[in-house]
């Protein structure tokens, strides 16, 4: 019984270490597509911490966060946000919203939209944030 106590929290510690090393190389840019270490990185984050089993890899994101999903976030901001609260080995509220094929071309070719720090994200909210970025892009 000891033994497995050891081993699961060595287990534990080198998981929390490689994804703080994982980290080290996410939100250097913020450029709207991931680059291959964010994707990994997102692709572990997110199934680990929240079940969600999605690939990431060379997708472009928009970055949404306040409390209804009212402000664009940056990557470099969010990833900031996972560096802090994995210091404290905690997760961030994060949700990932993927946009169909209309949305995709409307917004310009984004894939997804990720959340954090949002407690609510109507279908609105994804209209008005769609036409932003198309807006500006």
């Amino acid at each position: 019984m000891y033994r497995s106590i050891i081993t699961l929290f060595i287990s534990f510690s080198i998981s929390l270490n490689v994804i703080g090393q994982d980290l080290n190389k996410c939100g250097l840019d913020n450029k709207p597509t991931l680059t291959k270490e964010e994707s990994e990185f997102l692709n572990k984050y997110m199934y680990e911490k929240k079940k969600i089993d999605f690939d990431f890899t060379n997708k472009k994101v928009i970055f949404i966060t306040g409390t209804s999903g009212q402000k664009l976030g940056t990557k470099s901001d969010y990833f900031k946000n996972i560096k802090a609260w994995n210091e404290k080995e905690e997760k961030i509220a994060t949700w990932i919203v993927e946009l169909n094929n209309e949305e995709k071309i409307k917004s310009g070719d984004y894939d997804l939209i990720i959340t954090y720090w949002v407690k609510y994200f109507s279908k609105n909210k994804k209209r008005d944030i769609i036409n932003t970025i198309k807006e500006t892009s």
